[in-house]
């Protein structure tokens, strides 16, 4: 693997978003909070659902929900900083995929992470079939 290898997360690249920390996201030793990570991964996901031509969640039959969320914190972040979030995602199931992102600021590897996606019907409540563009995206070799 190469240093910028470790830049991108694993799987099918999705999107990429910029964010500023912001002062209020530090905590009281001085750098950002460990929930915020899991808020910069969901504006990131948010971003790459509206980007890719889903209806904003919430307003459609279908949307998304998150069954698990995992980070690796590699160097803690103080602010300021402009970070960039790397989104990507890989193994498509019946009605989940995982999604996982790196956090980087100046090439620098700072976070990892990762989140178990599943695509629900909205009135039922219950998982629904991932939309066949998106499994298609997806799926191992699609790109290779």
């Amino acid at each position: 693997m190469t240093d910028a290898d470790e830049l991108l997360p694993e799987g099918v690249p999705l999107h990429r978003h910029s964010l500023s920390v912001r002062w209020g996201d530090m905590d009281a030793l001085g750098h950002v909070n460990n929930i915020m990570y899991f808020r910069f991964f969901e504006q990131t996901r948010i971003a790459w659902y509206e980007q890719a031509g889903f209806a904003p969640l919430g307003s459609g039959d279908t949307g998304m929900v998150i069954v698990d969320n995992h980070a690796e914190y590699l160097r803690p972040v103080v602010y300021p900083a402009a970070m960039e979030i790397r989104m990507a995602g890989h193994s498509p199931g019946g009605s989940s995929f995982v999604s996982t992102y790196t956090l980087v600021i100046d090439g620098t590897l700072y976070t990892r992470g990762r989140s178990k996606v599943v695509w629900v019907n909205l009135t039922s409540g219950r998982s629904t079939r991932l939309p066949d563009a998106l499994r298609a995206r997806l799926e191992p070799n699609r790109h290779a």
